[in-house]
């Protein structure tokens, strides 16, 4: 009768993984799964050559001289809003 008992739970355990499993592949994906931040890593690429320095991005990263530049608009925006808290 035990034995019986043990076929019966180990039953129920992989019916309700494989239902856990179902659950998390509904699941929605988060906003930035399909964006910029998902890109396949082949090695990298170099984007410019400034001062001897060269900037390289992922191969997979598509339009990185557009990421470069966002980031420095980004950056040089908080810096002048900073700027303007501290001296104002």
């Amino acid at each position: 009768m035990t034995e019986d008992n043990l076929l019966d739970s180990s039953e129920k355990d992989e019916s309700s993984t494989s239902n856990k499993n179902e659950i998390d592949s509904s699941e929605e994906k988060p906003f930035f799964a399909n964006g910029i931040f998902n890109y396949k890593d082949k090695g990298t690429q170099g984007v410019i050559t400034l001062f001897g320095y060269e900037l390289t991005a992922p191969a997979g990263l598509k339009n990185p001289g557009l990421v470069y530049l966002s980031f420095i608009f980004v950056n040089l925006l908080i810096f002048l809003i900073l700027k303007s808290f501290i001296s104002g």
